[in-house]
């Protein structure tokens, strides 16, 4: 009698603040995407949070209980790495506008262009300028396709800003997706700080959000862990993304993620900071620290989206309306359906009650 009012009150709790039309959208396009394919939503409005998850067996959509697995978040680290930058801002180790040579013990390349500076700032906004990727990576892009980043540890990054640091505008000109510029910034806070990026994450915002299923070690949470996929349903690697880490390698539940939204509807200054409006990032787009800012329908939106060889993920938030969506999949970002996860997210978010 236990186990059966258990799985009512799952069934009953997964569904609260979820309508039918939402989950025929989920559904929907869950369907287009490969075997064995996963989706976990979490819907948070204000305090009360609830979960959808479902799997692709063989064009038969399943529901099941995964808002406690854990998958690959991709770039969403960056949005964590930057409430770490926010939170040295605020304890005044920090300030946006610092140069990145201050904080940084060795020599650079190219600290400059054009007479424009390089600053904290701009690592965590995408306008410092800085190539999407460095150029002594090629070799793994190209034959470590399936874990590229493995063998691109800390000592190969500092070497890079040290001989062949590159930027192709002037700093602050405009902004230019950058993955080796957020993944330099969380090993810059951690100079800053003296520790690693691994222990800037668990006391910044790990341990601080309760985020006990959240963590850079696949070890420490693989019993949660959902196996990615490819295109053909195929089971494909993890990626370990070394000293890219600070930019793509948190894995994390929509559980966990649900409480990080939540804490950006209370009062707290370090994500109040984080919030902030620092850039344009094109002519619709804005961008905070590590956040894109939206404006849909005159509702402000803070979203990021990440998405690895195994996984894609897709996250917003709407503070003012205390409501936010987060979508988890074991699919392959490299899957063209997947694209469709932004506007899947802001369409469940608009039809919240």
């Amino acid at each position: 009698m236990k186990k059966i009012a258990i799985l009512v009150h799952f069934y009953l709790s997964s569904l609260i603040g979820q309508n039918q039309s939402q989950i025929d959208s989920i559904n929907f396009l869950l369907n287009q995407l490969p075997n064995n394919s996963q989706i976990a939503v979490a819907f948070v409005n204000s305090e009360n949070v609830s979960y959808y998850g479902a799997i692709n067996q063989n064009g038969e959509i399943k529901q099941i209980d995964n808002h406690k697995s854990v998958f690959e978040i991709g770039s969403i680290t960056k949005v964590m790495t930057s409430t770490i930058l926010a939170n040295l801002v605020r304890e005044g180790k920090v300030t946006l506008d610092d140069s990145l040579q201050k904080h940084v013990p060795f020599k650079l390349k190219r600290p400059d262009k054009n007479g424009k500076t390089v600053t904290i700032k701009m690592l965590s906004n995408h306008t410092s300028g800085l190539t999407r990727m460095p150029n002594n990576m090629l070799f793994d892009l190209l034959f470590n396709s399936k874990n590229p980043y493995k063998k691109y540890d800390l000592n190969r990054m500092e070497k890079y800003y040290k001989k062949r640091m590159k930027m192709n505008r002037s700093p602050g000109e405009s902004a230019l997706y950058s993955n080796i510029g957020v993944a330099f910034l969380g090993h810059v806070l951690g100079y800053v700080e003296n520790i690693r990026y691994d222990q800037l994450l668990d006391k910044y915002v790990i341990s601080m959000y309760g985020m006990t299923s959240t963590s850079l070690d696949r070890n420490k949470i693989k019993d949660n862990l959902v196996l990615g996929v490819n295109n053909n349903g195929k089971v494909v690697s993890n990626w370990d993304l070394s000293a890219f880490n600070p930019a793509g390698g948190i894995l994390s539940s929509v559980e966990d993620l649900s409480r990080f939204a939540r804490a950006n509807f209370t009062e707290d200054p370090v994500l109040q900071l984080q919030r902030e409006r620092t850039a344009k990032y094109n002519e619709n787009i804005d961008i905070a620290l590590g956040w894109l800012i939206f404006n849909e329908h005159n509702e402000i939106i803070y979203w990021h989206n990440g998405g690895t060889g195994g996984y894609s993920s897709d996250m917003s938030i709407n503070v003012n309306a205390k409501k936010s969506i987060i979508i988890l999949s074991n699919v392959s970002s490299f899957v063209k359906e997947v694209k469709q996860f932004r506007s899947l997210n802001f369409s469940l978010l608009s039809e919240m009650d």
